[in-house]
């Protein structure tokens, strides 16, 4: 299938996708409206596909910079693609290696703000039928959730903020495998597909070695 060109309805924004690969979806773009950013902020985004959430994030949001880490070369190279058609640039950057190897292009506590929007499923859970781009997306097959949550405190300093999204059936999960990395809890956000429907993913913020304490507020879908 040939690849098409996206509108993001917002400031002009467009993203090149590839439908035989990993589409993104409202996850994503609630991802980015969530993860609270300023033009101070130099963020990462922790499995960054064709780009998306970072393009949002300097396109709209006005973060200063933000650089994508994605293992597939492929939706690396989509990614350089779609910095190259927004003209960002200047602000979004993108490497492609697993992100278990962050140590060797970033410092430790070098950035203010990660977000991740990780694979929800566990290797070997639902259908899975090979490891390609939409498996690796979706099931942890090239990385782990605790392997995330390292990444992302290891590139957070003190008060950094990790902004997330993901599968309301791990919600204990994240919260405990967060807190043992002084990734501190601090507003949570379910999403709920319709009104009186439960909830299916949720929004996450942590404080790196912030104070106990926790907002929690629901929230119906965005439509994309």
């Amino acid at each position: 299938m040939a690849e098409r060109t996206d509108d993001l309805q917002v400031n002009g924004l467009k993203l090149i996708q590839d439908p035989d690969k990993f589409c993104f979806g409202s996850d994503a773009v609630e991802l980015a409206n969530f993860a609270e950013v300023s033009a101070r902020d130099k963020g990462v985004e922790l499995g960054s596909g064709s780009g998306v959430v970072s393009i949002l994030l300097a396109g709209k949001a006005g973060i200063g910079s933000v650089t994508g880490v994605e293992i597939q070369s492929d939706m690396a190279e989509l990614m350089r693609r779609n910095i190259e058609l927004n003209g960002l640039g200047e602000k979004v950057s993108v490497i492609n290696a697993p992100m278990q190897n962050i140590a060797e292009y970033f410092k430790k506590g070098e950035v203010n703000v990660v977000v991740t929007n990780p694979p929800y499923r566990k290797a070997g859970s639902g259908f899975m039928q090979r490891a390609d781009s939409k498996a690796i997306s979706r099931h942890e097959v090239a990385v782990t959730l605790a392997e995330v949550l390292d990444c992302a405190a290891y590139l957070l300093g003190t008060g950094g903020r990790l902004f997330m999204v993901h599968h309301i059936e791990r919600l204990a999960e994240v919260i405990y495998e967060s807190k043992k990395r002084k990734l501190e809890p601090k507003k949570l956000r379910l999403i709920v597909p319709t009104e009186n429907k439960k909830p299916c993913v949720f929004l996450m913020k942590c404080i790196k070695e912030g104070a106990e304490g926790i907002d929690v507020d629901v929230k119906v879908r965005s439509d994309y």
